[in-house]
This record gives C-alpha cells, sequence and structure tokens, in this order.
C-alpha cells in the first residue's frame, strides 16, 4: 500500500496520560506494520501542545477544539452529506481542516476513555454522538478502541447510543460489563472484547534509563513506597456528596508514613501551566501535598510527565492507590496490586480480567477507616495478589493486542476492497 491514513480522535498526548499511553501503543503498533506507508492525523483539543510531543515522522496535528467540531465540522458534515454526488460543493467542504483531513482518512479510530455513559450527563454524550457522526456523515469507516460504555438507562443516552453505535464497524469492548450492557441495548454483531489497549504501550528504553537515574539521585526511593495517584475528577464527585477527598488523602499519607511506608503523589492526568482541573490533577496534587506537614518521605513532581515515565515509577512501589483508570493499568501491566478509589465500572471490569474485583471502591462509600481497612487487608495479602496478577497478565496482555490486530485486519480488508 502506497499510504494508509489512520485519524484519532478523543485522545491526546496533552492532559489525561491513559489517551497519551493509548496513543503511543495504538501508532507504535500501526507503524510496526504500516510504516513507511503511514499517516496519522491526530484530531487534537490541545493542538498546540500535543504538536510538542507527538512523534513528528508520521503524526500531523489537526486543530479540533470543541467549538471547531460542534459549530463547524458538524455542520458541514451534514451539508456534504446532502451534497455529496455534486463534485463542486465536495471541493468546498476541503477548505475545513476537520473535513479534509477526515476526507483523506481511511480508518477512523475513536479513543475515548469512556463514552455513552448515563453518568457523564447530556452534553457530553451528545458531544461524544457528534463526534463521530462527522466521519460517518462523510463515509468513513469508523472503530472504537478498547473503551467503556454505558450504562444506557437514561433515555437521551440510550437514543444516541442506539443511533450511532451500530454504524461503527467494530467496538471493542474493555471488559465483560460493558459488552453485557451494549446487549442489553441490542449492540452485540459489531462488539468484540478487547483489553484497554494502554496495557501494549511499549516500553521506552531512554525514559527508562531516566527514571533509574531518578531513583539512584533520591534516597527517597531506597525505602518501601506506596504509589498514590489522584484525580480531579473523583474530587470533584466527592465534593457533591459532601466527602472531603482532600482531607482523606492527606490523612491517609499520614497513615501511611506512620506505618513507615514513602508515599509518591502520581497525577496521571497533568496540564503544566494550567490551574484548571479538567484532565488535570497537578492542583489537586499540589494541595494535597501541601496539607501534609511532614514531606520527608511525600514525593510529588508538580510537571507534566509522559505515561512511560509515570509507568516506571509505579512499577517499583509496593502497591498503587488511587482514582486515575490508566494509573490502574500501569501498575497491573508490572504487576503491583491496586486498590481503586473509582467512580465508574471501568475500573471493576478491569480489574475483574485478573480477578481482583474486590479491589475497587466506590467514591460515595470513601472513608478514612475504610481507606486504612482495605489497605491493611491488601498489603497483608500483597504476594497472593501480585501471583494472580502475574498468571493473568499474558492474556490480558494478548487480548490487549487484539485492538490493533482487529483494526489491521479492517483497514487491510478496505484496501483490498479499493484496489479491486
Amino acid at each position: 500500500m502506497d499510504r494508509i491514513t489512520v485519524s484519532l480522535t478523543a485522545a491526546s498526548y496533552h492532559g489525561n496520560k491513559g489517551a497519551a499511553a493509548m496513543l503511543q501503543s495504538a501508532i507504535g503498533q500501526l507503524r510496526e506494520k504500516y510504516s513507511p506507508a503511514l499517516r496519522v492525523n491526530l484530531m487534537s483539543v490541545y493542538s498546540r501542545f500535543d504538536r510538542a510531543q507527538a512523534p513528528r515522522d508520521c503524526v500531523r496535528v489537526i486543530p479540533c477544539d470543541p467549538v471547531r467540531v460542534v459549530f463547524g465540522a458538524f455542520p458541514l458534515a451534514v451539508l456534504f452529506r446532502a451534497f455529496r454526488r455534486f463534485p463542486p460543493a465536495r471541493q468546498l467542504f476541503k477548505h475545513s481542516n476537520i473535513i479534509s483531513a477526515y476526507l483523506e482518512t481511511d480508518l477512523v479510530i475513536d479513543m475515548a476513555g469512556v463514552s455513552f455513559v448515563d453518568s457523564r450527563g447530556f452534553i457530553m454524550n451528545a458531544y461524544a454522538a457528534v463526534t463521530l457522526a462527522i466521519p460517518l456523515l462523510l463515509g468513513i469507516p469508523v472503530v472504537k478502541y478498547s473503551q467503556a460504555l454505558g450504562s444506557f438507562k437514561k433515555p437521551y443516552n440510550r437514543f444516541l447510543a442506539r443511533r450511532i453505535l451500530p454504524k461503527i464497524e467494530l467496538i471493542c469492548a474493555r471488559g465483560d460489563i460493558t459488552k453485557s450492557q451494549l446487549q442489553e441495548i441490542g449492540i452485540h454483531k459489531n462488539v468484540v472484547l478487547c483489553a484497554d489497549g494502554a496495557f501494549s504501550m511499549a516500553d521506552d528504553p531512554v525514559i527508562a534509563r531516566e527514571a533509574a537515574a531518578l531513583r539512584a539521585e533520591d534516597p527517597f526511593y531506597q525505602q518501601p513506597f506506596i504509589a498514590l495517584s489522584l484525580s480531579s475528577v473523583v474530587d470533584r464527585r466527592c465534593a457533591k456528596l459532601g466527602i472531603d477527598y482532600r482531607r482523606a488523602m492527606a490523612e491517609f499519607i499520614a497513615y501511611l508514613n506512620a506505618e513507615g511506608y514513602g508515599v509518591l503523589l502520581i497525577a496521571h492526568a497533568a496540564r503544566a501551566g494550567s490551574d484548571k482541573p479538567r484532565n488535570n490533577d497537578l492542583p489537586l496534587c499540589g494541595a494535597v501535598y501541601n496539607a501534609v506537614a511532614d514531606k520527608n518521605h511525600l514525593r510529588w513532581y508538580n510537571e507534566e510527565m509522559p505515561p512511560e515515565m509515570l509507568r516506571e515509577l509505579i512499577g517499583r512501589g509496593l502497591m498503587l492507590i488511587g482514582s486515575r483508570f490508566h494509573a490502574m493499568i500501569a501498575a497491573l501491566e508490572r504487576a503491583v496490586p491496586v486498590m481503586l478509589i473509582g467512580w465508574s465500572h471501568k475500573y471493576k471490569e478491569v480489574l475483574d480480567m485478573f480477578g481482583l474485583g474486590a479491589w475497587a471502591v466506590d467514591y460515595s462509600d470513601l472513608t478514612g477507616a475504610l481507606l486504612i481497612e482495605t489497605f491493611q487487608k491488601a498489603l497483608s495479602r500483597r504476594a497472593e495478589i501480585v501471583k494472580t496478577i502475574n498468571g493473568r497478565l499474558p492474556a490480558v496482555m494478548e487480548s490487549s493486542l487484539g485492538n490493533i490486530r482487529l483494526i489491521a485486519e479492517i483497514i487491510d480488508r478496505n484496501a483490498q476492497r479499493k484496489n479491486q
């Protein structure tokens, strides 16, 4: 094939490092199979920052902020659909960077971590539907990279899902809960279970050496430590229930320190230089860090780190305790026991792949006493949990690789049809 162009949407290098890990995984595997023919359009909401972080050999960053998408590209896609048989009109639509990028695309890969989820509300679910509708209206095939979907109990969400998801060529469901919830609304023919794509993100030897140098220079890493991943999403949800997430985390750190453990604060979503909480745990980590009186056994890096570095650091801890989904993936990939304070079935369905679903705690139940009790139980069973993770990990890794294997089959099949 002379050229294969893939457009990636609902992911970014800047901000959520779980999304960055999925990008690294997908682009790396696609590059292995299709380079030098591969071209990638990254449809980015953080285009200015992503241009500085994306690999330049095959990735082109297309500005795709919500205003451009909803009020620019979507109406144009509707008009394009109406006038698609009129060649002069088709040329006019190419003046839109978003439309033009999609029209040269062989396949769109939607990399949303979660989508069509009741708890995200009408605006976010409608935006997810619009994002997918644009390439579909242009006649471009779309697949969904491994992600969590559902539940679909709210009528508007069920309506949007039933209108959009059957038109998707492939939906990679991230776990059995997602798969069963799709089946409940009659969507199953295009659904395959694949573990999260971040499991198959390759290591970076350069970053591994940087992480080793960081640990060698800091006495903190000579003690046993716990990685603690905080989440601005869980912080906000707790606040709505009157739960002081920040205070609970600060007190838990003090408890861990008193028990002889260092604590490494992890911001697995980070936007350096921004104080806005969306896709950004740095302000939250800073607030919790400042609330801890004794910082001798506490580490926090107020910076944006690549997902490979975060995985290197998490992988050296005794345990990961936290609220960011892909911090959990990083820990499991390194056989580090996890204890999750989450807000969605997405945590449990992945932990269930390892037989560890019991270690997912819903944020609405969060108390200091529950944190300590669950930690003590997990720590007492650490060796057993590590053995369980190691036993299940090969199958999960193979399932993760299934994302790109199935996507490549679609790319190859469509290319063969074009050449016939």
